[in-house]
């Protein structure tokens, strides 16, 4: 069993897909992205599940930890619960997703790509006053815009 990125849905033939696990998330983003996807997928594809409240924490938790919380989605933070929780290693081409993993020693592996090959740490900098911050466009100390660099 492998929790299955959006990526995996979208690309690998059906039979690949039977063993996986996804958050149910992903099959609105499959629907938006592959309406004749989504069939298939509902039909004879993964199993799907949602995340519980203490693997979403957690989820968040470690991406906020590497300053990758700011570029995942909701959906992203959810198959990170879902690998988390059940222990199975992620599948994904998201190098942020793959970054969080790397960080907190999960198994990870790409959908078509190699991957990280090194853990990142980000945070938001103030462009004016030089401040980190967790979230938002702009400092709460000054006003000026945030930019996420490399610490």
């Amino acid at each position: 069993m492998e929790v299955l990125d959006t990526a995996a849905l979208l690309t690998w033939p059906l039979e690949m897909l039977m063993q996986g696990i996804c958050a149910n998330s992903q099959l609105d983003e499959v629907q938006r992205l592959s309406p004749s996807r989504h069939l298939m997928l509902e039909s004879q594809g993964p199993r799907f599940e949602d995340p519980t409240p203490s693997a979403l924490d957690a989820a968040t938790k470690a991406s906020q930890d590497t300053g990758d919380f700011t570029g995942l989605s909701p959906v992203d933070l959810d198959v990170l619960a879902l690998a988390f929780s059940t222990g199975c290693t992620l599948v994904t081409d998201d190098y942020r997703m793959q970054n969080v993993c790397q960080h907190k020693g999960h198994p990870w592996r790409g959908v078509i790509q190699d991957g990280v090959r090194e853990v990142r740490t980000h945070a938001l900098v103030c462009t004016g006053c030089g401040e980190i911050q967790q979230e938002g466009q702009t400092c709460t100390a000054c006003g000026s815009p945030l930019k996420m660099r490399r610490q």
